[in-house]
This record gives structure tokens, sequence and C-alpha cells, in this order.
């Protein structure tokens, strides 16, 4: 048997909308932005997950999560340049859902070891997608459940069959469906952008269960953080200067003892 003709031709479809994402990034005065933190924060989440050497159990388990964050991020990014937009969405959702549970590990790191453990059906019930937000907003004494809005809207745009869903299958807004991938400047603006901002916190969530230990580890949380203040500072008005400071005179201070001042 052959393998089908038509897989070669929607891939040669695909790669030519890769192409034209790629124009439109580079000219743009905003995606690039977006897309360098997509990069830097799955460069942070491969650092940790990979050359880390993790010093127990529940590490190696957050470290398995990373690799998934990580794989996410990819196939999000990926549908996103090739003109699928509702599926970068639908991969968005669930990195969403894993950068919750790790932020809900880090304040029940005890829970980690039975999450592993657990049967499906207890996993449904103590650490389900609602429970752990919910969890989460009580703890930071969130009562608007603005996770829950965040979640809900990539849930419907992209992981379930909704009607609301069906806006990202129109290059045209309020036009007709395309079947199959297509380019539009509108929906790569919209999905760049969300995916940036769900790959942030994902990285953000990872990296607290690993204190760094070398000279590397520091310089790769800098860099992250560095690239994490620029892009807050620029979209949303602010970023924590103050910590990023504390971070680089940490890390000159290293690099002296280590005799490599430049």
């Amino acid at each position: 048997m052959i393998f089908p003709e038509n897989f070669d031709l929607l891939h040669q479809g695909e790669e030519s909308i890769r192409a034209k994402s790629k124009e439109a990034i580079q000219a743009s005065d905003i995606l690039p932005h977006h897309f360098d933190m997509v990069a830097d924060s799955m460069n942070l989440i491969d650092y940790f997950a990979r050359a880390y050497h993790h010093k127990n159990d529940d590490q190696l388990t957050v470290q398995l999560l990373g690799i998934r964050l990580f794989n996410g991020s990819a196939g999000a990014m990926q549908s996103l340049m090739s003109g699928y937009y509702q599926n970068s969405v639908m991969q968005q959702r669930d990195l969403l859902e894993v950068s919750f549970l790790l932020d809900y590990f880090n304040s029940n790191r005890t829970r980690i070891a039975e999450w592993k453990r657990c049967t499906e059906g207890e996993r449904n019930k103590k650490f389900g997608a609602f429970h752990v937000r919910t969890a989460l907003d009580d703890r930071d004494g969130f009562t608007e459940r603005k996770r829950e809005a965040h979640y809900k809207l990539l849930c419907n745009l992209g992981a379930h069959a909704s009607y609301l869903g069906f806006q990202l299958l129109q290059p045209i807004a309020g036009e007709n469906a395309h079947c199959g991938p297509y380019f539009a400047q509108r929906a790569l603006n919209a999905t760049a952008a969300e995916l940036a901002k769900v790959c942030v916190g994902s990285a953000t969530n990872f990296t607290v269960f690993f204190t760094p230990t070398s000279l590397t580890d520091y310089e790769a949380k800098l860099r992250f953080m560095e690239k994490q203040v620029a892009w807050f500072e620029r979209f949303f008005g602010w970023g924590d200067v103050g910590q990023l400071d504390q971070m680089r005179a940490l890390v000159a201070r290293l690099k002296v003892a280590k005799g490599q001042t430049s």
C-alpha cells in the first residue's frame, strides 16, 4: 500500500501557511515579543526538566509534568503556525490545566505522591480541574473566579465542541468556516498572545520546585526573568524589577566567586 497522497498535499498546504505566519510575525511590532516569550518559557522548562538532577521522586514527577508542558507548548506552536488555530487553543487549555495543577502542588507538596498513586476516579474527585482552580482562588482570596473564566474560555473556543468555537474556523469573522488549515492575521494575533500568557504562567509554576544549586541553574532562571519582566512591562505595564535586580546581583556574586567576571 502507498501512503495517501492527500496527506502530503495537506502538509504542503501547512508549510505554505507556516511561511505566511512567519512573514507576518517578522513584519509585526508585537508578535515577535510573544513568540520570544513562548520560546524563553520552553527553554526554561526544558532546562529544569532535563538538565536538573531531581532530588526525590516528587521532583521527578514534577519534571515529567514539565515534559508534558514542553511538548504541549510545541504542539500548540506547531498548530498555530500551520493554521490550525482551534487546535492550538485546545492544547493551550491543557497547558493551563497542568499549570494550575503545579501551582496547587506548590502549596500542597505532600499531595504530589498521592496524585501519582491514586486511581482515575480518585484523581478526578481530588485533583479535578474544578477542585484545583477553586482551591487556588480560595488560597489567594480571589472571589471573581478569574481562573475559571480563563479555563472556560479556552474550553469553549478550543477543547469542547461549542458554537462559540466555530469562530476559530472562520478566516473572516462572521463568514463561512474553512475546512482544514488557513492563514488569518486576526487569529494569529489572538492565539499567539494567549499562548505567550499561558506559557509564562506554566514556566513560572513549574520552576518554583527547583532550587538552583549551580551558577548555570541561576543563569537559566535569570535569562527567563529578564525576558518575563520586559514582556510584562510591555503588555501589562508592570514587572517585578526588584526581584530581577536581586537575581542579577546574585548571579554577579556567583560569577565573581568562580572567577568569571567580565
